[in-house]
């Protein structure tokens, strides 16, 4: 008796097993068709010329428009009002490259999709615009990552060179090294080297500013700012190797070489958010869209840390002390020979 009841309910799980997959099957069934038939709309909005397949050309055509839609919304929500058409030109010519979507870009998402490799996109091999833009943005993060890899290298091949044997040892004399206490003005220039870590960071306070635009008005100018920073060519590439050249020079200030370094540290540490969201897009492909929610969140937290250490570091050098308090990046600067002294100063 009890072994019949155990086969009943045995029989039971596994029809309602069968059930689920059954279920599951034709729910990944439904998504399949559902993505064919949006590619199907994509491609033919895409192939201008209707010659079956879709170029380079096409491609851009197609997603620099919805780009466009989308870069206005961002830049309407940095600057509390509806940009004109001459404003947003204005700033999307002041992009790499004067473009939303560049030639590389292009070749790569193709790549992307292209299966037979003859650098265009048929019909079988096409996906539904929103993947599309959603594959780009993800290229493109993964661009700028590439470049923030090629500082550091290079700013560890110059640290390299520095230390390698047989290097020419320059000799400074006690009275060409700026130790002394910190004028005004080093106050003041204290606080210019974090312009580099805020100009890399806002892209993270894209999602805060656009939720709480009222509550985040009071910060538009310095974003302005920084966004212009950014949009000059090298503008972020330029300033690290001044700002790694400046912490080394004993001729400036001790507390002003101190926030050089910190404001490179600070930089740096940047690139490992940067870096996981870049994996996980590149991981999950369209399917990272389900993880907004979460990578938003964390986008706040990055930037509002960011806004926190600024914000300590600027109004510690506004007393003459040094910011070393941090527990990671205050020690990564005691160590530096320039600021050696720094740790006994607690």
């Amino acid at each position: 008796m009890v072994s019949e009841v155990a086969e009943q309910k045995a029989a039971k799980l596994r029809e309602t097993a069968a059930a689920f997959r059954a279920q599951a099957q034709e729910l990944e069934e439904k998504q399949a068709r559902e993505r064919r038939d949006n590619a199907q709309r994509s491609f033919n909005v895409f192939d201008s010329n209707k010659d079956g397949s879709v170029d380079i050309a096409e491609l851009k055509a197609g997603l620099e428009g919805p780009l466009r839609r989308s870069f206005t919304k961002t830049l309407q929500a940095r600057m509390g009002q509806k940009p004109s058409k001459e404003e947003v030109d204005e700033r999307i010519a002041g992009l790499p490259g004067g473009t939303l979507f560049s030639e590389e870009l292009a070749l790569k998402l193709i790549q992307t999709y292209d299966q037979n490799g003859d650098g265009l996109l048929q019909q079988s091999e096409f996906a539904p615009t929103e993947e599309l833009r959603t594959r780009l943005e993800n290229l493109f993060s993964q661009q700028r990552e590439d470049e923030r890899l090629a500082r550091m290298e290079e700013r560890q091949r110059q640290m390299d060179d520095k230390m390698r044997p047989g290097a020419v040892a320059v000799v400074v004399s006690p009275g060409d090294v700026n130790d002394g206490p910190a004028t005004t003005a080093d106050k003041a220039l204290s606080a210019l080297p974090y312009l580099l870590p805020l100009a890399d960071g806002i892209v993270f306070a894209a999602h805060l500013f656009g939720a709480l635009p009222e509550q985040t008005a009071w910060a538009q100018p310095l974003a302005a700012v920084l966004l212009t920073l950014r949009s000059l060519p090298f503008a972020t590439l330029i300033g690290f190797f001044s700002l790694s050249i400046g912490s080394s020079n004993p001729q400036v200030n001790k507390l002003v070489r101190f926030n050089m370094q910190q404001a490179i540290n600070l930089d740096i540490a940047l690139i490992l958010p940067g870096v996981v969201g870049a994996i996980t897009g590149a991981v999950l492909g369209s399917d990272a869209v389900k993880l907004a929610p979460l990578a938003n969140a964390g986008s706040d937290v990055v930037f509002v840390a960011l806004l926190a250490a600024v914000a300590y570091s600027v109004g510690t050098s506004a007393t003459g002390s040094f910011p070393n308090k941090f527990p990671l990046l205050g020690r990564l600067n005691r160590e530096n020979p320039d600021n050696e002294l720094e740790g006994d100063e607690e």
